[in-house]
């Protein structure tokens, strides 16, 4: 396909208002853009989260989504690294450029170069759809922020233990992959349902998060100076895991969501954007996804968890997909069903 003359989108027409599919925006790739006729559009925490009380100014209408997994369709001038009718997964940057055309919820969506990988003939493309933004999340997390060794297929192992709380969720999945890469150990927590899924992951110990002493034996794996990301991060655990990175003698702490107030002085809480490899710091994002993942797939050592539970149907069910993750899902991610494959 050489141009493109229409386009179909799940608009949110004002705050707070719910998704209405309408005419999209016509893509018109730059030079190092390339777009993507997209098959699956996962729904991720920040969609319901910027819905109901966006904690940056939006234009309206807005489109939202940030992970696909489709078809290239078109490449800008200056992509070497891609052909057309290429499988690929892509991490959609519009809630930080606030620019439409770089949206998930619609038939054709642009991103970045450095957003997107190809995947295998053998992965499913809805299975590829739940990694962009929580790998990128993990990543920065990992490689930005606790400064650890890039992600290898064939990696050294360091003296050092990490504890990765909340495994079993989409960041947390990703998580666990990356900091095995890195050549971590790998602490994590996760109910007693999901211990078998972190642990094919690369988990050494697992936790659950359900236990009365869940700190007390979560602290007899980890000694002075080791890790913590708090991968669910809402306050309760952000609570848990400051007493945690505070009784191995302080340090950072990455949080997903904004920090709560800290009672340590000791222990500095720091906010993880998963835009920030691939617009920000851009050496994490070229290891990330130029180097380390479409080898990663293609040899089967990076496995995409959580598993999708798709929705069928087209655009006209994104709101229900963002109402779902808004109720809450368990090592599970909700994809929608863009456009059948071909």
């Amino acid at each position: 396909m050489s141009s493109i003359t229409s386009n179909e989108a799940a608009w949110i027409p004002t705050e707070k208002a719910t998704c209405e599919v309408g005419p999209g925006p016509v893509p018109n790739p730059k030079e190092n853009e390339v777009v993507i006729e997209v098959a699956y559009a996962a729904v991720n925490a920040i969609d319901y989260l910027m819905q109901d009380t966006p904690y940056v100014p939006l234009p309206y209408p807005s489109i939202f989504g940030s992970d696909i997994a489709g078809t290239i369709v078109q490449l800008g001038s200056s992509v070497t690294r891609f052909m057309i009718g290429q499988r690929v997964i892509g991490e959609c940057d519009n809630l930080l450029t606030q620019n439409p055309s770089h949206a998930g919820f619609q038939r054709f969506a642009t991103c970045a170069e450095i957003m997107v990988a190809a995947i295998p003939d053998s992965l499913p493309l809805a299975k590829a759809a739940v990694l962009p933004l929580c790998y990128s999340t993990a990543g920065c997390a990992l490689f930005k922020h606790l400064r650890l060794p890039l992600p290898s297929l064939d990696p050294k192992p360091i003296e050092k233990t990490i504890l990765l709380w909340g495994g079993s969720s989409s960041v947390g999945c990703s998580a666990i992959h990356l900091a095995v890469a890195a050549g971590l150990t790998v602490v994590t927590t996760a109910g007693a349902q999901n211990h078998d899924l972190v642990t094919s992951l690369g988990a050494k110990f697992v936790i659950d998060y359900n236990s009365p002493t869940v700190i007390e034996e979560v602290l007899k794996v980890l000694k002075t100076g080791d890790l913590v990301v708090d991968c669910i991060s809402i306050p309760a655990t952000q609570v848990i895991c400051t007493e945690i990175v505070h009784k191995l003698g302080g340090g950072k702490l990455p949080v997903l969501r904004w920090p709560e107030a800290s009672k340590y002085d000791d222990v500095e809480m720091i906010f993880v954007n998963g835009g920030d490899p691939v617009l920000v710091d851009l050496d994490i994002g070229d290891a990330l996804w130029r180097k380390y993942l479409p080898e990663a797939l293609a040899t089967g050592k990076f496995v995409p968890k959580p598993d999708p539970e798709i929705i069928e149907g087209g655009l006209g069910k994104v709101q229900e997909g963002i109402d779902i993750v808004r109720k809450g899902v368990s090592a599970k991610k909700i994809v929608i069903e863009v456009a059948k494959e071909a």
